[in-house]
């Protein structure tokens, strides 16, 4: 048996890595991230790979900061595998809650399920939800777009 055969070895390294994420502050990351590259088994580090991308763009709230905590990891992970599209998706997602300019129908249009849903559930913008509302995936997610943007609409509420 090899080390990456242990289960138990696996599953105590992807404890320690996502304590990492959990309890590490930005200025960690690289260093993070750069052992996550080194880290064998490729779908755990891309797991917690997301998982710190995703902890980043809660905790980072202007499209500014998150976009220059997010290129040094483009940078390092590249652009065009699963964690490079979630970044890319975060950074669409901080420009549409910044409002800083058009929302785009075709942006929105092909994003994954996961920023569609976000953007539903969490944007603060009336345009936003209505194109959402328009172009949405499922009939669920553009009826909540559509619901919402109703709401950010009405005068009292």
């Amino acid at each position: 048996m090899t080390f990456n055969d242990d289960p138990a070895g696996g599953q105590a390294r992807l404890r320690e890595l996502s304590a990492a994420v959990r309890d590490g502050a930005t200025h960690d990351d690289p260093a993070l991230v750069a052992a996550l590259l080194a880290e064998p088994e490729r779908l755990m580090a891309e797991s917690v790979l997301v998982e710190l991308v995703d902890r980043r763009g809660e905790a980072l709230h202007s499209a500014a900061a998150f976009g220059a905590w997010a290129q040094p990891v483009l940078d390092m992970v590249g652009a065009d595998g699963f964690v490079g599209r979630r970044v890319h998706e975060w950074s669409l997602f901080k420009a549409l809650q910044s409002g800083g300019g058009p929302v785009s129908r075709d942006q929105l249009a092909a994003a994954s399920n996961w920023l569609q849903r976000k953007v539903a559930e969490e944007a603060g913008s009336a345009a936003v939800l209505a194109v959402l509302g328009e172009v949405g995936r499922t009939k669920r997610l553009r009826n909540v777009a559509k619901t919402r943007a109703g709401r950010l609409r009405s005068p009292g509420r």
